[in-house]
């Protein structure tokens, strides 16, 4: 199962109210306890776990919990697409051999993060036990049948992931999840609890899948970029996107923000894209964008003005920017209201 965390099957949708879970709740045939003897009534987990079904071959797997041992698992990866958002704590996983660590470090101020892998038949995920380690994220599941029943193989799909799809690449992409991402991951989070509003919860899960597949589009193969990065790389990145979050100060040039962060303009850019997956201009725009998004749900503003205020002086370029980063048009959000 594609996440951190792989003890429930399939078979039927669960949810696991906050308490312990032992061995026994985590056995299957391919499931395998490796570098700890491990008896069934041994308590290995302390929170919250669910799998869901929400459409055919696409999943949803949430974690909510403490590790209480140090050890390792390994088990077989579903093929396909995983997107996992990383909301609090950290991880520590491998798919086919690749490391994934992720962690969001309470100090920086970093919301959350992500990645997004391409898994292929036969790959192996391995999970990373370590005793008070905390993890509180939600991974989605979407198998090769479903990617391709969603049109997501064809010419309007980003080329990286075309190109994972058709040569069946094993692949893993460090993804920011944009404030929107992060507060439809949470909604997601909360009516697969309830087990309420299933329309509601796949419209949700979509958007999710659509706004990181969409990172994609101009990305280079980065593989657990975001690992590579110390502390203070991750802390001093942090800093930088909390000011490009505030509507305040006005944007300022880019050889400013370099220097008021203390590096050169160039390897300023390559760690904010390293870490977060874009360029710094093209997450100034996707948070103009947001804020549009914000402004057409929340206010009777219309299009052309929402369009001036998020630094477009033409209503039809804006309504296409918007429309490519959301799938759908201004008005069409408006309407809502």
């Amino acid at each position: 199962m594609a996440s951190s965390l792989a003890p429930l099957s399939r078979k039927q949708p669960r949810w696991m109210g906050l308490g312990t879970l032992h061995a026994r709740d985590f056995q299957g045939p391919d499931y395998q306890f490796l570098d700890a003897e491990v008896e069934e009534q041994d308590a290995l987990l302390s929170g919250h776990v669910q799998s869901i079904q929400i459409q055919p071959d696409v999943w949803l797997h949430g974690v909510e919990a403490r590790d209480l041992r140090t050890l390792h698992t390994t088990t077989p990866a579903e093929p396909g697409v995983h997107v996992v958002v990383l909301l609090e704590g950290s991880v520590d996983v491998a798919f086919g051999g690749q490391a994934l660590q992720m962690q969001v470090p309470s100090e920086a101020g970093v919301q959350a993060c992500g990645a997004i892998i391409h898994s292929r038949p036969g790959d192996l995920f391995e999970r990373h036990w370590r005793c008070g380690k905390y993890e509180r994220k939600l991974s989605l599941s979407v198998a090769p049948q479903q990617l391709v029943a969603l049109g997501l193989a064809d010419q309007s799909t980003p080329a990286l992931l075309r190109d994972w799809m058709e040569t069946q690449q094993l692949a893993i992409q460090a993804w920011q999840p944009s404030p929107r991402a992060i507060a439809v991951t949470e909604q997601i989070i909360q009516l697969a609890r309830e087990g309420s509003a299933p329309l509601l919860l796949l419209s949700r899960t979509l958007e999710l899948l659509h706004e990181a597949l969409q990172s994609l589009a101009g990305a280079a193969p980065d593989n657990a970029a975001s690992a590579m990065l110390g502390m203070r790389e991750h802390q001093r990145m942090a800093r930088l996107k909390s000011l490009l979050d505030s509507n305040d100060p006005p944007l300022q040039p880019l050889g400013q923000l370099a220097r008021d962060v203390g590096l050169s303009p160039s390897a300023l850019q390559r760690q904010f894209k390293q870490l977060y997956g874009s360029t710094i201009d093209d997450y100034r725009r996707d948070r103009r964008l947001e804020r549009a998004w914000s402004q057409l749900e929340q206010t009777g503003c219309s299009v052309a003005e929402v369009a001036h205020c998020a630094g477009y002086t033409s209503a039809a370029n804006f309504a296409t920017a918007f429309k490519r980063r959301f799938g759908i048009s201004p008005k069409l959000v408006r309407a809502r209201i």
